[in-house]
C-alpha cells in the first residue's frame, strides 16, 4: 500500500471534514444566538452553494489539465480564510460571506481528493483508495459533532466564539497537510492538447444522470441533518451533548458503512445498493421528525449515517468508473454542481415549511425527497458499470 499517498490524503480528509462539520454546526448555533429565524439559518445553509454552483465546472476542468494538487491547496487556503472571517465577523452578513467562501474551498479540495483517488493504476485501487478516503471523511464529521459536544457539555448553546476559533487553528493544521500531497502514481505522458469532452456529451454518458440525480439527494439529506438536528434539539430542548451524541452516531454508522461498501457492492451491485440504502434512508429521517426517546432516536440517526454512507460512496465510485481519465475532474465536478444545486433550492424549501411546522417538518421533506430518488431509481435504472 502507497502510505506516501494514502496518509497525506486522509489526513487532509479527516481535519478537512472536522473543520467544515465544527464550522457548520457553530454557525447554527450562532444563528439561534443572534436570535434569527429558521428562514435565515435556511438562507446561511444555502450561501455554501452559491460559489461552487458558478464555478464547480471551471474547478473541474482545471483539475483535467493535471492540477489535482495545486487545486486541493488552493481550496485549504481558501477555508482557513473562511475560518478566520467566522472569528472576526460573526455577524449575519460574516456568516453569509464566509460560508459561501467555505464551499468554494470545500469544494476544491473534494474534487482534488477524489481525483486524487483514481491516481492509483494498480488494480482495484480505484475502489480501495474511494473507500479509504470516504472513511476518512465520515471520521471527520463524527470529530466534529463530537468537539462541539464536548464544549458545550449540558447547555443548550455551545460557545460559538471558542468553536469558530477551534476551526480557524484546525484549518491551518489542515492546509499544512495539503502540501504533502501527491498522485497516487506516475503520471502519464501529455498528449497534444486538445478540446475538452463537451458537457452534454457527458451527460449522454448512459447512466450518468441517474447518478447525479440520486447523488443531489443523499448529499442533501446527509447536509442537511448536521445543520437542522441542533435546531431540532434546541426547539425540544435537548442538551448540545445529546445532539453531539446524535451526530457523532451518524458518523459512526457512516464509517462503517465505508468498511462494508466493497462487500456490499460484491453482493448487491451499485443499483440495488443505492435503492435499498435511499429507502433506508427516508424511512430512518421521517422518523427523526417523530417525538422518540433519546436512546431510540441515536439507534434511527446511527441507521441514516450507515444507509447515506453506502449510497453516496456508490454514487462517486460509479461516476468515477464510467467517467474516462480526462474527464473525470469535469464529470465529478458536475456531480457536485448538482449537489450544491440541491443545497441551494432544498434549505431555501424546507425552511419555508418549517417556519410552519417546525423542525421535525424538514426532516419529513427530506424523507420524501429520498423516497422520490428511490422510486426514480426504481422506473430508470441504467445498465450496472
Amino acid at each position: 500500500m502507497n502510505y506516501g499517498f494514502l496518509v497525506p490524503l486522509m489526513t487532509t480528509a479527516v481535519l478537512e471534514q472536522t473543520v467544515v462539520t465544527i464550522v457548520r454546526v457553530t454557525t447554527s448555533y450562532r444563528a439561534v444566538e443572534l436570535g434569527l429565524s429558521v428562514v435565515w439559518l435556511g438562507v446561511i445553509t444555502t450561501a455554501i452553494a452559491v460559489l461552487p454552483l458558478l464555478l464547480a465546472v471551471k474547478v473541474g476542468r482545471y483539475i483535467d489539465e493535471g492540477n489535482e494538487t495545486k487545486t486541493a491547496v488552493i481550496g485549504a487556503g481558501l477555508l482557513c480564510v473562511s475560518c478566520g472571517g467566522f472569528v472576526l465577523w460573526p455577524s449575519l452578513p460574516g456568516l453569509l460571506i464566509f460560508t459561501a467562501l467555505l464551499g468554494l474551498g470545500h469544494l476544491m479540495l473534494v474534487i482534488s481528493q477524489q481525483i486524487l483517488c483514481t491516481t492509483d493504476p494498480t488494480p482495484g485501487a480505484l475502489e480501495r483508495n474511494i473507500g479509504n478516503y470516504m472513511v476518512a471523511n465520515a471520521i471527520g464529521q463524527g470529530l466534529g459533532p463530537y468537539i462541539v459536544g464536548y464544549v458545550g457539555g449540558d447547555a443548550s448553546l455551545p460557545p460559538t466564539a471558542w468553536l469558530f476559533m477551534a476551526s480557524f487553528l484546525g484549518s491551518f493544521v489542515m492546509f499544512a497537510a495539503s502540501l504533502l500531497l501527491r498522485p497516487g502514481g506516475p503520471r502519464k505522458p501529455k498528449v497534444e492538447k486538445s478540446d475538452p469532452m463537451p458537457l452534454r456529451d457527458i451527460l449522454r454518458l448512459p447512466g450518468i444522470r441517474v447518478i447525479l440525480f440520486v447523488g443531489v439527494t443523499v448529499v442533501s439529506a446527509q447536509d442537511l441533518i448536521v445543520v437542522y438536528l441542533p435546531f431540532l434539539g434546541a426547539e425540544r430542548n435537548m442538551a448540545v451533548e445529546v445532539v453531539g451524541w446524535l451526530l457523532a452516531a451518524r458518523a459512526v454508522s457512516s464509517v462503517l458503512s465505508r468498511f462494508l461498501f466493497a462487500r456490499l457492492h460484491a453482493l448487491m451491485g451499485h443499483w440495488r445498493l443505492m435503492m435499498t440504502s435511499a429507502l433506508a434512508s427516508a424511512i430512518s429521517y421521517a422518523a427523526v421528525a417523530l417525538p422518540l426517546p433519546i436512546p431510540v432516536m441515536l439507534v434511527v440517526v446511527a441507521v441514516a449515517g450507515f444507509a447515506l454512507g453506502i449510497a453516496i460512496t456508490a454514487t462517486i465510485a460509479a461516476l468515477l468508473n464510467l467517467a474516462t481519465p480526462e474527464t473525470r475532474g469535469t464529470a465529478n465536478s458536475l456531480r457536485i454542481m448538482g449537489n450544491r444545486a440541491g443545497q441551494l433550492v432544498i434549505p431555501l424549501s424546507v425552511s419555508l415549511v418549517a417556519a410552519a411546522t417546525g423542525a421535525a417538518g424538514i426532516f419529513v421533506i427530506i424523507g420524501a425527497s429520498l423516497m422520490v430518488s428511490t422510486a426514480i431509481m426504481a422506473l430508470q435504472k441504467p445498465k450496472e458499470h
